[in-house]
């Protein structure tokens, strides 16, 4: 899908605040002691069109991470970085496993529901993967490289 269709499918559960959404109709909310916002609901070609590329969208899966691509070269790095890389990628982990957590609390429909646990599931098995293979990752990295060296001293 592309940018325009997936902020057409953010509203398709009701009407959201946002900013310059097309085929979208919106109304003015006075609000005490803070900005009057917008409140933007599909209009009924919003609609047909989100459902449209719905339902003829590619639903394949892309993996683009730069964080296994840089792993990749984790024979070249320095173990330090190595670590270092794995320590953010479990923390930030940890915080997203959070968000879902919160978001679930807040999730009414079954779709919502469901793209939480799928993202749960998988924020979970990068976790526990990171934590049962990581000291391997580790133990083929070298002490230290020269130009490492240098950029980190």
């Amino acid at each position: 899908m592309n940018t325009k269709e997936l902020l057409l499918s953010v509203l398709m559960g009701g009407p959201a605040t946002g900013y310059d959404i097309k085929l979208v109709t919106y109304r003015k909310v006075e609000q005490d002691s803070r900005p009057n916002k917008k409140v933007y609901e599909l209009t009924e070609a919003g609609r047909t069109a989100c459902l449209k590329a719905l339902m003829s969208g590619d639903a394949r899966h892309r993996l683009r991470s730069e964080f296994i691509f840089i792993l990749s070269f984790a024979p070249f790095l320095p173990r330090w970085r190595v670590k270092e890389l794995l320590d953010q990628r479990l923390a930030d982990t940890n915080e997203v496993l959070r968000d879902l957590d919160r978001r679930e609390r807040e999730a009414l429909q079954v779709g919502q529901k469901f793209c939480i646990g799928f993202g749960r599931v998988m924020m979970e098995a990068q976790r526990d993967y990171i934590l049962k293979h990581g000291a391997e990752l580790l133990s083929g990295c070298p002490e230290d490289v020269p130009l490492a060296m240098a950029l980190h001293g």
